[in-house]
């Protein structure tokens, strides 16, 4: 009977320092929060050539009250997150000020049905969508990380150095988690829009916006570092935006993302802020319906004006 317990209280610790517990406590809080919940949802890495997944892939089940309001316009907001735990080093994020303008870092997490034009135009919808509708969460930051490091915090044994005897750790959970999060969102963005080409009727006059949130949801100790007057200012945060890039394999252009970081014990508080985040987003569209509505129509003409031309060969 001692054995036995012994293995169980064995595993019990084993399981408990695998992000896995991590991954169900997420995925039931979004359960709570009305959201349809996906685990380990599938992706297709073209730079590996071979078939990955996500933690997990939420979407709000819950519509706008306007909703209906919005047609021609669909809206889905979508969330993707990453889980990582770690008992052993923290997540230390190097942050530079932040421009006020949410859609330079985030140019590769939405997609629409409008085209977009070969040709500069300010009043394009795809302009107006990014300058009038996507203030989202991410404005209210005035700084935003440009670098990150994973930090071992206790004390490390000589035999664990380097030659330099740095402290920074060769660990690369930040990097897989964000680079498997913008992979995720532009391998579903190019699948939504594919399904939507193939199987929306010719007299559809939809037209579909698709934003995503990448996050990754960390269980440990995460700072921010600033620097002033050339030392190094750190502080320990609950919500950090991490700028990432990545050329999308189907664009073929290299786009911006903005992650955020969310402690564990600030995930309730996050979901909050992102269900604000997607009524703002219609109730804009909303307030600005009938410039968008005109927009659409100018900016098809336009498009098909320069396909003639010859503008994209």
């Amino acid at each position: 009977m001692t054995s036995k317990k012994s293995v169980e209280e064995h595993l019990v610790e084993q399981i408990k320092k695998s992000g896995y517990p991590l991954e169900i406590e997420i995925s039931n809080l979004l359960d709570k929060g009305k959201y349809a919940v996906f685990n380990t949802q599938y992706y297709y890495d073209e730079e590996t050539k071979q078939g990955r997944d996500i933690d997990i892939y939420a979407m709000p089940l819950e519509c706008h009250p306007s909703e209906e309001n919005l047609a021609p316009f669909n809206v889905r907001t979508e969330l993707a997150v990453e889980c990582k735990k770690s008992e052993t080093h923290a997540w230390v994020f190097y942050t530079r000020p932040r421009i006020p303008v949410s859609s330079i870092y985030m140019s590769g997490q939405y997609r629409t049905s409008v085209p977009t034009l070969a040709k500069h135009s300010e009043d394009s919808f795809n302009w107006l969508l990014k300058g009038d509708i996507l203030d989202l969460l991410y404005s209210k930051f005035e700084r935003i990380a440009i670098a990150y490091d994973e930090v071992k915090e206790k004390k490390i044994e000589k035999e664990g150095m380097n030659g330099k005897g740095k402290t920074a750790s060769s660990r690369r959970e930040v990097f897989e988690a964000s680079s498997q999060l913008v992979k995720f969102a532009c391998y579903e963005m190019h699948q939504i829009f594919g399904r939507i080409e193939r199987f929306s009727k010719p007299s559809s006059k939809l037209e579909h916006i698709v934003v995503f949130f990448p996050t990754i949801a960390f269980d440990g100790d995460m700072f921010e570092v600033s620097f002033e007057s050339g030392e190094p200012k750190l502080e320990k945060k609950n919500h950090i935006l991490l700028l990432t890039h990545h050329r999308c394999p189907y664009c073929q252009k290299v786009e911006s993302f903005t992650v955020s970081i969310v402690h564990r014990s600030y995930f309730s508080e996050f979901m909050r802020t992102l269900e604000a985040d997607f009524y703002a987003i219609r109730e804009r569209m909303l307030q600005n319906y009938d410039k968008l509505i005109k927009s659409v129509r100018e900016t098809r003409e336009r498009y098909e004006s320069e396909t003639r031309e010859g503008a994209f060969g």
